[in-house]
């Protein structure tokens, strides 16, 4: 396959390349870390989608699979997941799922109505800090950051010049480095970070009361039935669970507790989610947990939430 050029990815919806030559009619490139992913994976357990998983290691991971040139020929972008349809992708999440459920819903959950709810909760855009008014998943995106480096700080450093030279984001490249090198004083009162994290946790506050005001005698978004835009607010709860600040944001905010209750008895949360869990994963939430108690910027930070 030929290698394609970030240029020449449409913005949207199912490209008019093929980059593969795989008989399975679905396969997910997917990290068992990634939020995106493992909203994919929800939608396509939803709706009993026969898929072929295939984890591609990122940074977080210990490797950087997402940067060998196999993968930068299914996504030059070097990002997961992406969702091929007889060999077709689709790079951005919230358009994969509602691909799906536009080919195996028959209800009315495909509206625009929904697909806003959707939209609302995804990590939109290359740079997070520019859609935090917008969509909730850029700030849960921001406010991953005490994991990400709870996660990278048993990682040789030798990886990350190997992921700065090859990313072909040179933001996010540099970031994660400067998580490696400076650890949780990023988060040190008044620091740029810090002040980042606050205005996410501002505008997320402001998205959780926007949901649960919607969600007054309502089981799920659309109502009595269970759609793609409550898989999107699923995957964004789970990890504010991980990141130890659900609590703190769910607080007052009733109908969202009894929500995110429910959407943990689902199947495709079990199967999905808690299944495809991570050795680095749990590794990380662990010594995110002691962070939070001992050192001093972090429990700081924490305890202005």
């Amino acid at each position: 396959m030929k290698k394609k050029n970030p240029k020449d990815i449409s913005p949207t919806g199912k490209q008019a390349y093929k980059v593969s030559n795989s008989n399975s009619e679905w396969i997910l490139f997917h990290n068992n870390f990634s939020l995106c992913s493992r909203k994919v994976r929800v939608c396509l357990e939803e709706y009993k989608v026969d898929y072929h998983p295939i984890h591609v290691h990122i940074l977080e991971t210990k490797d950087s699979e997402n940067l060998t040139a196999d993968f930068l020929r299914i996504n030059p972008k070097a990002t997961v997941p992406v969702l091929l349809h007889k060999n077709y992708p689709i790079y951005e999440s919230h358009e994969q799922i509602e691909y799906l459920t536009n080919l195996y819903s028959n209800d009315s959950n495909a509206s625009e109505f929904i697909n806003e709810w959707n939209k609302r909760g995804s990590l939109i855009g290359d740079d997070p800090i520019e859609g935090i008014r917008d969509y909730a998943g850029n700030c849960v995106a921001l406010l991953t950051q005490p994991l990400f480096i709870a996660m990278l700080k048993k990682i040789n450093f030798s990886k990350f010049l190997k992921y700065f030279v090859n990313h072909p984001s040179k933001f996010r490249a540099f970031n994660f480095t400067l998580y490696k090198i400076l650890g949780f004083s990023v988060f040190r009162t008044n620091s740029p970070h810090q002040k980042i994290a606050l205005k996410a946790i501002k505008h997320l506050n402001i998205h959780f009361s926007d949901l649960n005001n919607h969600l007054e005698a309502k089981k799920w978004i659309a109502g009595d039935t269970f759609s793609l835009a409550d898989i999107t607010w699923m995957v964004i709860l789970h990890r504010l669970e991980e990141l130890q600040l659900i609590d703190k944001l769910l607080m007052n905010k009733e109908n969202l507790k009894k929500y995110y209750t429910s959407l943990k008895e689902r199947k495709s949360f079990t199967e999905s989610i808690l299944k495809f869990n991570h050795p680095s994963v749990e590794m990380g939430i662990n010594q995110l947990k002691k962070e939070i108690l001992t050192n001093k910027h972090l429990k700081s930070f924490y305890s202005s939430i």
